[in-house]
């Protein structure tokens, strides 16, 4: 059963942790891309024409969105099989190396997920919903509104972004954590 819990939480933790990066990974290749692309979205004429480096990140940003919301379920899955998995791991062992410590690495990595995915990430959608409308109506006034919104949209990313890297951090922490208790557990076998 040992055996068993320790194959289901290293998969569950490295699958976590690929779906935790996926996103900025995604994000660190269309963005610096999108910079040398003469990109267009119908409806978004206008804005991207008056402000043409403002527009290719609106149009990059739409398209790392869904990677995005494609990697929020199977993250949450994957924590808490992960943390279900290193609780049996622990109730199956004499004197776990290093559990409690392991135990915070999970708390803080599932305590980010939630958030990110309940408030930081929400709130950043809220604000670039707002930010997009506006970049998506016409005339002098509504891309002045863009440009404003497009600076709360920044906000709300950067605490977005934070938040994720404490997500990534705690996963890391925790395998890095696991490993080295793997082999004090090993030593003592």
């Amino acid at each position: 059963m040992l055996r068993l819990a320790n194959v289901v939480f290293w998969i569950a933790l490295s699958l976590w942790l690929s779906f935790a990066m996926v996103g900025g990974i995604a994000a660190m290749a269309i963005f610096p891309a999108s910079r040398e692309l003469p990109l267009s979205m119908e409806g978004y004429e206008g804005f991207i024409a008056a402000e043409p480096v403002m527009g290719r990140q609106l149009v990059a940003g739409h398209l790392v969105e869904r990677v995005f919301a494609l990697a929020d379920m199977p993250r949450l899955a994957c924590a808490i099989v992960c943390g279900l998995a290193l609780l049996t791991q622990l109730a199956l062992t004499r004197k776990p190396p290093l559990a409690r410590t392991r135990l915070v690495a999970l708390a803080v990595g599932a305590g980010a997920l939630l958030v990110g995915t309940f408030y930081a990430l929400p709130a950043f959608q809220a604000k670039d919903r707002a930010y997009r409308e506006a970049a998506a109506t016409q005339g002098d006034a509504t891309i002045q509104e863009a440009r404003v919104r497009n600076k709360e949209v920044t906000v709300a990313h950067e605490i977005a972004s934070n938040v994720a890297s404490v997500e990534v951090g705690a996963v890391l922490a925790l395998i890095v954590l696991s490993s080295i208790a793997s082999v004090g557990a090993g030593r003592r076998e």
